[in-house]
């Protein structure tokens, strides 16, 4: 069962290694206003990036809420940082170097520079903001839309059937169980949302179940399925369920989540320890 989606919130294939966490430090952004981290010992000397046909010249989408700093040289020092990008933020990949955990080299409107190549920071193409009344915001590709449900929020492509819904309820046991009838669970982890700690499970349909629909929801139950549930406090909770066919689908959901943004102390409070994963 693949599991792109726990890559995404924790380890991460290229994610910064363990020494660029102690190296993260303030610095000034240019053209956000958002908090960002990076600065620390060098890691990498060589500016000259390796050429990689599938990333240069493709569109890439900053994703983290605290925003992805530009720096003047593929190296983690505060004095090289020249701006930064805030969430949203599209630019073009114009280089790649695979040392010091990677790198992307980058251009964006109006600066050139490189930033930590990490997938829970960015995600590949352009990306629409979500947000509703409660103050819930999340980023999704633009060739997906969604539709408001009386208790829920349905994310759908445009062409295709998987889906992503997000719901909320006062506990975990308002959205009832986490498996669905005729499913069977094949991995299950810690996750990481906005700075809250969740379960990831996923389940792999039965394809000789042929019992009722398991859910009310106006979605389609595709073979495969992985949730999300996570408790903000004693009357508020979440649960991100995504239907899919296929793993190459589950960068999608990775991408959102590690996008979402919550009205909850741990989600809107700055951070305070530095980390190479929440933006550098």
């Amino acid at each position: 069962m693949p599991s792109r989606a726990r890559r995404l919130s924790s380890a991460g294939l290229v994610a910064v290694s363990a020494a660029l966490v102690a190296a993260c430090s303030a610095a000034p952004s240019t053209s956000s206003p958002t908090p960002t981290r990076g600065g620390g010992p060098t890691i990498a000397t060589s500016p000259t990036p390796s050429p990689t046909p599938i990333l240069v010249g493709s569109t890439r989408t900053v994703l983290s809420r605290l925003g992805l700093r530009i720096h003047s040289a593929p190296m983690l020092v505060s004095s090289n940082v020249v701006a930064s990008f805030g969430q949203g933020a599209s630019f073009t990949v114009i280089g790649y170097q695979s040392s010091g955990g990677g790198w992307f080299q980058v251009q964006g409107r109006t600066v050139t520079g490189w930033v930590v190549a990490d997938p829970t920071l960015t995600a590949a193409g352009l990306f629409n903001k979500f947000g509703n009344a409660d103050g819930v915001t999340a980023f999704y590709p633009s060739n997906w839309g969604f539709q408001q449900e009386p208790t829920s929020t349905i994310f759908l492509p445009q062409s295709g059937t998987q889906n992503i819904v997000l719901q909320f309820g006062p506990t975990l046991g308002s959205f009832g169980p986490a498996a669905l009838p005729g499913y069977g669970q094949s991995t299950v982890g810690p996750v990481q949302v906005c700075g809250y700690t969740g379960t990831l499970s996923e389940f792999v349909k039965n394809p000789t179940y042929s019992g009722p629909s398991p859910s009310p929801l106006p979605v389609p139950r595709l073979p495969l399925y992985a949730v999300i549930r996570l408790t903000f406090d004693a009357t508020h909770a979440m649960q991100i369920g995504f239907d899919y066919s296929e793993s190459s689908q589950l960068d999608v959901f990775g991408d959102l989540y590690n996008s979402i943004g919550f009205p909850y102390p741990l989600c809107e409070a700055p951070a305070t320890t530095p980390k190479a994963s929440p933006k550098p």
